[in-house]
């Protein structure tokens, strides 16, 4: 299942929803100050704080930069795009005025530079990048929003430039200013009066003043010790202290900042941390700080004591994804997030004292190595516009939303053809592109999705999926797409390319249970769930690089242990990651389970909770997280045409709670999904 819907049979109602408004490869965190929400080398200017909230990150791999919004309430990610970079982008940080952002490419030495439209969209500015130095690997902005500098690690100097009018980048009159050997990293106190940056091979930070026009100049002395291989510097909120990550010596350094800007080693210089740290960040009320620790897969937290001493949480440092390389703290101090260079962002509340608390992770693109958060309080909200309906009479219908939720039946057309007995329709996380499966047909018929929420056909109106396929999703990030089929026991793998198109794996298909006829994929990207009918099971896989499901050991898990007979009918997973429910429709009940570490589900106690009502049908979970929902096709014998919607709450462990009243009555419900607004 997607984020967008849950499909079982012959007809499935989709909101689609706009928003407005290594040492060779290590990078720095986009910006790298003081509280890193807005990437901007410390400090934010007011304005953006009544700017919509969305985040950005630079992934490596493929050239891209991701675009999310970020939830007011929960603070969670929802992937809503994604743009092109430079080559092997590094960096990316959002200017204090949240109007543009800039992305270091190490693959091409340039900076990337866009403008941030509605619904934080990002467009290329013209010319569409400025050159750089050789190797560019962190950008910042300094708090004016006046002038950049980039890192450039194999030119070992910094990159500075003018922020005209529109946001474009313009060399100063002296291009560059010298640095230390391997310059990795690059930030600006909050007073913008000084800038520093970590060297990787000398183990030094360089560190300036910066003038009246932008430029830097080197100290006196022009640089401080800090410990092996520093990697990610930044300065805490007030101007008082400076941190540094040093991978090589698992330790972060420790500084006052004196009133000429020069750095003081505090106490014994450094304090403990992970193995081979390599992003370091402090919130913005100055109390916490947190690394990213590349070697473990963690992430220390520390308070920060009087005279700027960091001390270590009696709480243990948290886990992250593979290869964290960038963690940074939104503007409202509230959450944290780690990108992670495996493929998804690791999401955290702040809690009393600063410990962190994990609430899952998304999938992100290839590798990503950067994160920005914009900060900001206005209202965020996702605007139902086209709804589309799956068919058993071989047609997808379309409409438009409009004031109040009604539908209106798009003109020209109405509907579009699909293939024979169009049995679940999707769209991609992007909003561009729709499937839909043809149970029928053997087929996955593929579409773009107009400016006006027009279905058009692509050019290979369709392609190959197994024997009745029954149900099609599309991974959090759009990079990959699953079809379950329910006449020969397997999924259906394709990639998702340039335009939408879907291309068939090398191995097209994996096995399942018998009858599958639900998919989903979790919010981190890394599982897949498949409910299968006709044995009472769920097939789990983990979903490796460039997609492909290989099943986990055991391959399946039973819905109820006490019979077969349970005819599972849909699966989703809640937006933590941390909980999968199923539906049984034989035996008129919800299976509910933990997600462990590796994906793997295990049954919670109870395992199973009463739905009341007569062959469940779907279920969905609320954006939030807080409530399930499932869909009844009937609720009593008579009239034959009552159905219900079961209602949940979701408990802090996970366990569905009947709400009161548990139940609403409608008609032959068959599918159900959950949308909201995101404030």
């Amino acid at each position: 299942m997607s984020f967008f819907g849950k499909i079982t049979h012959k007809a499935l109602l989709l909101l689609v929803l706009s928003v407005p408004m290594t040492l060779l490869l290590l990078s720095s965190c986009g910006g790298g100050g003081g509280g890193g929400g807005a990437g901007a080398g410390g400090g934010a200017a007011s304005s953006l704080l009544q700017s919509p909230r969305y985040a950005y990150t630079a992934n490596s791999s493929d050239n891209s930069v991701s675009t999310y919004v970020v939830d007011g309430t929960t603070g969670r990610l929802k992937y809503i795009g994604k743009g092109a970079a430079g080559k092997a982008p590094l960096s990316v940080t959002v200017d204090p005025s949240g109007q543009y952002a800039y992305v270091a490419n190490s693959g091409d030495n340039t900076v990337s530079q866009y403008t941030i439209g509605t619904g934080g969209a990002l467009t290329p500015m013209t010319p569409a990048s400025a050159v750089a130095g050789t190797y560019p690997v962190s950008v910042t902005v300094d708090p004016t929003g006046k002038y950049a500098y980039v890192a450039n690690r194999g030119s070992n100097n910094v990159s500075q430039y003018t922020i005209g009018t529109g946001g474009a980048l313009t060399p100063m009159s002296t291009p560059t200013a010298p640095a230390g050997s391997f310059a990795l990293s690059v930030t600006v106190d909050p007073s913008g009066k000084y800038a520093y940056v970590a060297n990787n091979s000398n183990g030094t930070v360089s560190q300036y003043t910066i003038g009246a026009g932008g430029a830097l100049a080197p100290m006196t002395p022009a640089s401080a010790v800090a410990g092996t291989n520093p990697v990610s510097v930044t300065v805490d909120p007030t101007g008082k202290y400076a941190y540094v990550a040093n991978t090589g010596s698992n330790t972060v350094s420790q500084y006052t900042i004196g009133a000429g800007g020069a750095l003081a080693p505090i106490g014994t210089g450094s304090v403990n941390a992970g193995t081979n740290p390599i992003s370091v960040t402090v919130d913005p009320s100055g109390q916490y700080a947190y690394v990213a620790n590349s070697g473990d897969n963690t992430v220390s937290q520390y308070t920060i004591g009087t005279g700027g001493a960091l001390i270590p949480m009696s709480t243990a440092p948290v886990n992250a994804g593979t290869n964290p390389d960038c963690v940074t703290v939104d503007l409202t101090g509230k959450y944290v997030y780690v990108a992670n260079r495996g493929g998804t962002v690791s999401q955290y509340t702040i809690g009393t004292g600063g410990a962190l608390t994990p609430m899952g992770s998304v999938a992100d693109l290839t590798a990503p190595a950067s994160i920005a958060v914009m900060g900001g309080t206005a209202p965020v909200k996702a605007v139902p516009q086209y709804a589309y309906v799956a068919n058993y009479a071989n047609a997808v219908s379309q409409y438009t939303i409009g004031t109040g939720g009604a539908l209106t039946p798009m003109t020209p057309a109405s509907a579009v053809a699909g293939g024979t007995n169009v049995a679940s329709v999707t769209v991609d996380p992007s909003g561009q592109y729709a499937y839909a499966a043809n149970y029928g047909g053997n087929s996955v018929s593929e579409y773009t999705i107009g400016a006006g929420g027009a279905l058009t056909p692509m050019s290979t109106a369709a392609v190959n999926a197994g024997s009745g396929p029954n149900s099609v999703t599309v991974d959090p990030a759009g990079r990959y797409a699953y079809v379950a089929n329910n006449n020969d026991g397997t999924v259906s793998q394709y990639t998702i390319g340039t335009g939408g198109v879907l291309s068939p794996m090398s191995t097209t298909s994996v096995n399942a249970g018998t009858n599958p006829i639900s998919v989903t994929v979790d919010p981190s990207g890394q599982y897949a769930y498949v409910a299968n009918f006709g044995d009472g099971t769920v097939s789990q896989y983990t979903i490796g690089t460039g997609g492909a499901l290989t099943p986990m050991t055991p391959a399946t898990v039973p819905t109820d242990t006490s019979t077969t007979a349970t005819s599972p009918q849909s699966v989703t997973v809640d937006p933590t990651g941390r909980y999968a429910y199923v539906v049984n429709g034989a035996m008129k009940s919800v299976s509910q389970y933990t997600i462990g570490t590796g994906g793997a589900l295990t049954p919670m106690t109870p395992a199973t909770v009463a739905t009341g009502t007569i062959n469940p049908k779907s279920i969905t979970v609320d954006p939030s997280g807080q409530y399930a929902y499932v869909a009844s096709y009937y609720y009593t014998s008579l009239p034959s045409t009552a159905g219900a919607i079961v209602q949940y709450t979701i408990g802090a462990n996970g366990a569905l709670t009947p709400m009161s009243p548990a139940v609403v009555t409608t008609t032959n419900a068959n599918a159900v999904v959950a949308t909201g607004t995101w404030k």
